[in-house]
């Protein structure tokens, strides 16, 4: 496992057709089978996407570059129990979660928590989040989010998984996801327009 996270830069984000999900799951059996390279190959094909959800989480290309690593070595350690029921994206991303969420929680910071309910989401609430100049204050609110509400949000609007491939990263409901996006969502939004209120004020005294 000489292959390194420094490659990873720039960041791109690429769908995962049928054919991918066919390739990774040979690479898995080739490997099973006795190919070590197979695994060089599977890494090369997803550590940018680890190494960008890593970065997201910790905002530091050092320790994301680390992370990403051990991401790996766990995914290699445990890869006799990919049993291709699901993506071996979706696999790699729960241990790639997982990690991170752990990582921050070491960290010892305090979390703005958001309350769940069911409820349903409305489109317009990402585009005027992420689509306009409070982009970097979006980014810097997500930071205050619990590790697994910031995952589901990063998963959900940079990553542009399905609610049903996140639910499997998890290991919670669709209908958990979905509330949990909605929430967290509504409550940047108005946390957003709170402090862009207070600036308003704070210009015209």
């Amino acid at each position: 496992m000489e292959h390194t996270a420094a490659n990873a830069m720039p960041l791109t984000t690429t769908g995962s057709t049928t054919g991918q999900e066919d390739e990774d799951r040979d690479l898995v059996g080739k490997y099973l089978d006795g190919d070590m390279s197979a695994f060089d190959t599977l890494m090369s094909r997803h550590e940018r996407q680890v190494y960008g959800l890593c970065l997201r989480f910790v905002r530091n290309p050092d320790d994301a570059m680390d992370l990403t690593q051990e991401v790996f070595i766990k995914a290699f350690e445990h890869l006799a129990a990919f049993r291709g029921d699901a993506r071996f994206r979706t696999w790699v991303y729960r241990i790639a979660v997982n990690h991170c969420i752990n990582h921050v929680k070491k960290n010892g910071k305090r979390f703005v928590e958001i309350q769940e309910n069911t409820a349903t989401v409305d489109p317009s609430v990402y585009r005027r989040l992420v689509d306009d100049e409070r982009r970097e204050i979006v980014r810097g609110l997500i930071e205050a989010l619990p590790p697994k509400q910031k995952a589901i949000i990063e998963l959900r609007m940079n990553d542009n998984l399905s609610y049903e491939e996140i639910a499997s990263i998890l290991g919670r409901s669709v209908s958990t996801i979905k509330s949990s996006v909605f929430f967290a969502l509504n409550k940047l939004r108005k946390m957003v327009e709170d402090r862009e209120a207070r600036g308003q004020s704070g210009s015209r005294a």
